[in-house]
């Protein structure tokens, strides 16, 4: 789930980490941890060593039921077979979700590319019926600079936007950014592309 740069894997979910930690300690109590929904779970790499320890249940989406499968057994394994709670398996431009407020997170990872723009502000104005009234979405993900041209890998099918995109989405789909960062994990690994960290509240 990360092209090989396996390297990356601790300082990834360290920067999760310390982000998840200051967006509970800035909402001062209004930002809950019962619910969360990943969606391009993959094999359970964020889930276990990021989400599990701030959330009590999390559903999980992924084009692919073995990666879904794959994930709820790392829980299984452990005695935690309540951590895991709905798998939808699908496309994210797909998604059938129940239309009340129930999560206090959904995280995005290295996923939302896969749609294109106008898709990806339905999947956020459907994900904003999903989202208890103090609730975030967070999305980390490849990015080009501003002033550069977004780019398309034909051979992943995935969009690669500039954050002025990014805002622009999040703006048409009823969000606001309340945060904006840059990921450090180029620093680590100097192939990967430019990453950026989002934060959404509905407006």
């Amino acid at each position: 789930m990360l092209g090989g740069y396996t390297q990356v894997h601790d300082p990834d979910i360290q920067e999760s980490n310390q982000l998840i930690q200051t967006l509970i300690k800035q909402s001062n109590g209004k930002l809950e941890t019962s619910y969360c929904l990943e969606l391009g779970c993959g094999i359970g790499r964020v889930t276990k060593s990021l989400l599990s320890r701030y959330f009590d249940h999390i559903d999980i989406n992924d084009l692919l039921d073995d990666y879904c499968q794959q994930t709820r057994t790392l829980f299984d394994e452990n005695g935690e077979n309540d951590k895991i709670g709905k798998a939808f398996v699908g496309s994210i431009g797909d998604l059938q979700l129940e239309n009340f407020p129930k999560y206090d997170m959904i995280w995005a990872q290295w996923v939302l590319g896969y749609l294109d723009g106008d898709d990806l502000v339905k999947l956020l104005r459907k994900l904003k019926l999903t989202l208890k009234k103090d609730g975030l979405i967070v999305i980390k993900d490849n990015s080009v600079a501003n002033g550069h041209e977004p780019e398309f890998d034909p051979d992943d099918q995935y969009y690669v936007r500039t954050g002025e995109q990014f805002y622009d989405i999040a703006h048409r789909a009823g969000f606001t950014v309340i945060k904006d960062q840059r990921s450090k994990l180029k620093q680590v690994v100097r192939e990967l592309l430019p990453i950026r960290i989002f934060v959404l509240a509905v407006k």
